[in-house]
């Protein structure tokens, strides 16, 4: 609400697309490192991960909804999230970025009344690399 948060951020991945961005998996005994990628998780540009961990969100949110100034609207974005996998289900998605720290990249607007208002799409939401952007699952 007038583009502050109000309560706990709520996930709305899906298995494929949850997995699509997965860039580390580590044993949580050993330690030892099973899977690593360092290129951009959206659209695959070499090289990109680091500073997108470290970038600060370049799509601000909306004070108010654009078409009918409502002031409650959902502001989608992909951040970073820890999961831990022990041979059964896997625990909840923890974030491990909040709205205004690095790394939380907003890409598009929701309001209940009017639906999709604003959305980013002319460049890849986390490195900015030109669109257009590679389907998803």
């Amino acid at each position: 609400m007038g583009g502050e948060p109000v309560g706990t951020v709520t996930w709305v991945y899906d298995g494929e697309k949850f997995v699509d961005g997965v860039y580390d998996i580590v044993c949580a005994e050993c330690k030892q490192a099973l899977f690593a990628a360092d290129c951009c998780l959206r659209c695959n540009a070499a090289a990109r991960l680091p500073a997108i961990v470290a970038a600060p969100n370049r799509w601000p949110v909306p004070l108010a909804c654009p078409r009918c100034q409502g002031e409650e609207v959902r502001y989608l974005a992909l951040i970073p999230a820890r999961v831990t996998y022990q041979g059964q289900r896997a625990d909840k998605a923890r974030a491990t970025a909040e709205m205004h720290d690095p790394g939380f990249h907003g890409y598009r607007v929701d309001c209940d009344d009017c639906g999709t208002v604003a959305e980013l799409t002319e460049s890849c939401p986390l490195c900015q690399a030109p669109g257009p952007l590679r389907p998803r699952p």
